[in-house]
């Protein structure tokens, strides 16, 4: 059975089952309160009988005294200890001289059926004027109660019926609003499969019921999937494009060596030179493809406090050792913020490296704050970029112009800084960049003091205390 029709018929039950159980229960207590009133009355009746009949008992014969209290739809009777009665009906209740009821001593009030008629009965003791103790007896129809109760039963029944059909309408409205987003699901997933292309829910409405959120969801999980096809994709054409260059090298070089290099000395150096520096270059770029092609939620990013000052010195001592180039540290004053240390070493250490390869001067590192925000800032004095290429130079594999890095001696793979742009991004920074062509550049990691103020809501820590 399809998950529609499941929904559809437990519905039509339920609803069914509780509309039937209200109605049952709206007649089951006023057939109660009816009948209970009407037994309260006829006991009230017979109290007023009895009263009346022992006023004149001793005065009136039994059979006489009797016709004078009858009741209007029922039986009046007096029953003595030997059995004896004598009784008084009205005209439309003749059958009930064949009652049956013996004497009883005890106070009673019932509720009895006979030809199918019900009717109340009430037994009361009498002390008669000879001293015997009788009963009388009263019994009165219920005939006018159980109109009322068949007409209500009519009625409700015609009621049940009636309310059954928008019940089960309803559970077919609902079975349909239930499952339209699943079925839209559904199909979206078929087209996907058989398009090989990413397609979403169209959500209608600005509810934000469960169904709603499972839309909202789903259309999220395409959008990760979909970003996540996409970096794969990227990583596998920029791998196949980039690595292929290397690779012909080192290829070209290694046969070059196979074919001449015992014979020519000279050769073998150069090769081997070569063959080392596009593995190199190889490497890292299959590292930075990796990095890239990651999601940001998956760096495993740790937010900390970190002093800026003496991380950015750590991470210069460490690069002026790596490759003895002069760089000059600046640093106004221990300055702290909340970040990820090891993402930002990373990220100083590929400006750095820029800085290094456009540049054969002196590199310069400073360390500063404003009222608002906070620097790292790294200036070479090297080829520079000219102004209509500072927004390009973030995007992958761009590299400004040939020539000009060559006859510098620069060169890298393109992905330095789109790599650096994502990693700022990771650990709430921002990278700007300040140029001038053929007098240098100077990148800029910049942490604004509002993004700290988020860092430090989700960080049970707080920020250490300055050091002089």
């Amino acid at each position: 059975m399809r998950l529609r029709s499941k929904i559809y018929l437990y519905s039509s039950v339920l609803f069914s089952i509780l509309l039937i159980a209200v109605n049952l229960s709206v007649y089951l207590l006023f057939q109660y309160m009816s009948v209970s009133n009407e037994m309260k009355r006829v006991e009230q009746e017979a109290k007023s009988t009895v009263e009346g009949i022992q006023q004149f008992a001793d005065s009136i014969p039994p059979d006489d005294l009797l016709r004078a209290f009858p009741p209007l739809n029922g039986m009046i009777r007096i029953v003595h200890s030997d059995g004896t009665s004598f009784s008084s009906t009205s005209p439309t209740e003749d059958q009930l001289i064949e009652l049956k009821r013996e004497y009883d001593p005890k106070r009673k009030t019932e509720r009895i059926t006979m030809d199918g008629n019900g009717y109340v009965w009430v037994s009361v003791p009498v002390i008669w004027p000879s001293g015997e103790v009788v009963n009388i007896q009263l019994v009165e129809s219920m005939a006018e109660t159980e109109s009322r109760l068949k007409t209500l039963r009519s009625v409700l029944i015609g009621v049940t019926l009636i309310a059954l059909i928008p019940a089960i309408l309803s559970s077919g409205i609902l079975a349909d609003r239930v499952m339209n987003p699943i079925t839209s699901m559904i199909r979206t997933m078929k087209d996907i499969l058989m398009s090989g292309r990413f397609k979403r829910l169209s959500l209608k409405g600005p509810s934000k019921d469960e169904l709603t959120e499972m839309g909202e969801t789903f259309n999220q999980m395409i959008d990760m999937l979909e970003a996540s096809f996409e970096r794969q994709e990227r990583f596998v054409s920029d791998a196949s494009h980039e690595l292929k260059t290397p690779l012909t090298i080192i290829e070209s070089y290694a046969s070059l060596l196979k074919r001449r290099g015992k014979e020519r000395p000279e050769l073998f150096d150069e090769a081997v030179e070569a063959i080392l520096s596009e593995s190199i270059r190889m490497r890292e770029m299959t590292e930075q493809l990796l990095m890239l092609a990651r999601k940001p939620e998956q760096w495993n990013v740790t937010v900390e406090a970190v002093d800026l000052s003496k991380l950015t010195e750590e991470t210069v001592r460490a690069f002026r050792n790596a490759y003895h180039r002069d760089i000059s540290l600046i640093v106004e004053k221990s300055i702290w913020h909340n970040t990820d240390q090891s993402k930002l070493k990373q990220l100083l250490f590929i400006l750095l490296d820029n800085a290094r390869k456009y540049s054969k001067e002196s590199i310069t590192v400073r360390v500063y704050e404003s009222d608002t925000e906070k620097w790292i800032s790294v200036t070479d004095q090297g080829i520079g970029i000219p102004k209509e290429e500072l927004d390009k130079v973030f995007d992958r594999f761009y590299r400004i112009d040939p020539a000009r890095t060559r006859k510098s001696g620069a060169g890298g793979s393109g992905l330095g800084l789109s790599l650096a742009k994502d990693i700022a991004g990771a650990i709430g920074a921002r990278i700007t960049l300040d140029s001038e062509e053929g007098k240098g550049t100077t990148a800029s990691v910049v942490f604004s003091l509002v993004n700290e103020s988020k860092a430090s809501d989700g960080n049970s820590g707080s920020l250490p205390s300055k050091r002089s």
